[in-house]
């Protein structure tokens, strides 16, 4: 599906469809964590973010974090329990902060 510079009706249906999921479910609706992004890409959204409405701001945080050393498959409900308890702290922090 072309987002930019499509047909302008899917657009509109899923502004909407976005719009009352936050009605309808506000605690899904929390902040959108990127971590570890490459530097490069790094350097980008911290030229570009104060650009964004300062609503979209508040919901977005940039962080270097716990997956930086952690392969997926050890965090996972079959990996290594006291590694995935120590992943969920950490994240639980970020969220606090």
């Amino acid at each position: 599906v072309k987002l930019v510079g499509g047909d302008a009706t899917f657009r509109k249906a899923l502004s909407a469809a976005s719009t009352k999921a936050n009605a309808l479910y506000p605690n899904l609706a929390g902040p959108t964590f990127l971590l570890n992004l490459p530097k490069l890409l790094s350097a980008l959204t911290k030229l570009f973010t104060p650009l964004f409405p300062e609503e979209v701001r508040k919901k977005l945080k940039f962080e270097r974090g716990p997956l930086e050393n952690v392969e997926l498959t050890e965090i996972s409900h079959s990996g290594d329990q006291a590694k995935r308890e120590k992943f969920l702290t950490d994240i639980d922090k970020m969220l606090k902060d």
